[in-house]
């Protein structure tokens, strides 16, 4: 398992190999230290046809110390890869490894299970789940999966699929989260007994589309689908309270934060306070996700999450689509800073206030030479990171977007 000794241990060499800024050397996930990114398994090992090298992991691995999967990705072979890949890792110690549990394996249909939505489809065949004895039951496939006795994080992954399902049951916003806080309650209920017994090492949390993410997890404006940062992190005391636990153990939170779905730092009208302020006010460790793949504004740019169409791609592409091109021309003004997009990209989300680690999923090797060159410069000052997603917003709104509902 991770050990505050040991993430130091990484974090100081990379600082004296000059391959981390002095500025990012401060970051913590929970008590332990963590680098500013980190490496998304959301694609590795990926398909057969398109399978991501495991040198790949190895390279990454010695830049970062943070390494994001789930047990939903790629059918669970993500986890096995990991696993194999840690099992000739001498200095584990060093490394903070986070899964997430929710989705159902296909082919079962647990207690508590809900039809996961998708905005371009009224239903399919996967099902969502955080019942306690489900969540109980995949912590415990994920270790097998890793081939480890002990993980790190574990987090709910993307609860708010019981708020889909009952908007679509069309069952009142108000019933619908008075149900899923005392879905949430259950389940970190069991998340605490499993820390009792160690087999979670340091915490749990919750990756989701908190209240002020621009979208919901099926695409929507966000609203009926949305958590609560602070709401969640009430249930997960009442839950430490109700299994006598000494402390809470809720100590993370994931979200999507991007230079174009920017809710998390400027807020949206749903929310004024932007979650990353709230992270940082509540004493919760922050990771990000998608920095440079963003769900397009209605209006600007064609597609919509759970749709084949393509997203907002944040990276030096060749040729540029038009909208791209001008937010990199927008971005370099406010920043006052010339680089390629994605790395524009990666230090403006590893910059936001209240960030721990922006997760990358580094699957190719010119993605890690961005990696790597972003984590020896300093951090973007907050003011700046304000003043580049205002700048991205008044662009988005003279392009014509639907910004109902959104800001």
């Amino acid at each position: 398992m991770a050990t505050v000794e040991g993430t130091r241990r990484f974090v100081e060499r990379l600082v004296r190999q000059q391959r981390l800024a002095p500025a990012l050397a401060t970051r913590r996930l929970g008590p332990l230290h963590c680098t500013a990114l980190g490496f998304g398994a959301y694609r590795f090992p990926g398909e057969a046809k398109d399978q991501v090298p495991r040198e790949i992991l190895q390279r990454a691995l010695s830049s970062v110390n943070v390494i994001d999967t789930s047990s939903h990705y790629v059918s669970g072979e993500s986890e096995r890869e990991i696993g194999k890949f840690f099992s000739a890792v001498d200095a584990r110690e060093e490394y903070i490894l986070c899964t997430k549990v929710g989705h159902v394996p296909r082919g079962t249909s647990p207690k508590g299970a809900v039809p996961i939505y998708q905005r371009s489809q009224q239903s399919t065949d996967d099902l969502h789940c955080i019942e306690g004895s489900f969540v109980e039951s995949e912590v415990r496939s994920c270790l097998e999966r890793l081939k480890m006795k002990q993980i790190d994080f574990v987090m709910l992954h993307n609860p708010e699929y019981l708020l889909s399902a009952r908007m679509q049951e069309k069952v009142p916003i108000a019933d619908a989260w008075d149900e899923m806080y005392g879905a949430l309650f259950e389940a970190f209920k069991t998340l605490e007994r499993l820390c009792d017994e160690g087999i979670i090492s340091c915490g749990y949390g919750v990756s989701s589309n908190f209240l002020s993410c621009l979208f919901s997890v099926t695409g929507l404006p966000n609203l009926y689908e949305s958590l609560v940062l602070d709401r969640v992190l009430d249930a997960a005391q009442a839950a430490a309270q109700a299994e006598n636990c000494q402390s809470c153990r809720f100590q993370v939170a994931q979200l999507p934060l991007n230079a174009w779905e920017n809710g998390a730092v400027l807020g949206r009208e749903a929310q004024a306070e932007g979650d990353c302020f709230m992270a940082t006010r509540l004493g919760i460790s922050l990771l990000t996700n998608r920095p440079i793949n963003a769900l397009p504004i209605p209006g600007v740019s064609s597609g919509d999450w759970g749709r084949n169409d393509k997203h907002l791609q944040l990276r030096e592409a060749k040729p540029m689509g038009t909208t791209e091109s001008l937010l990199k021309r927008v971005l370099t003004e406010a920043l006052g800073e010339e680089a390629p997009l994605q790395q524009l990209a990666l230090r403006l989300a590893l910059s936001a206030p209240g960030s721990a680690c922006t997760l990358n999923g580094a699957h190719r090797w010119n993605y890690l030479d961005d990696l790597e060159e972003v984590l020896t410069k300093e951090p973007f000052q907050v003011s700046q990171v304000q003043k580049a997603m205002t700048a991205a917003r008044s662009m988005a709104t003279e392009l014509g977007c639907r910004k109902e509902g959104l800001w």
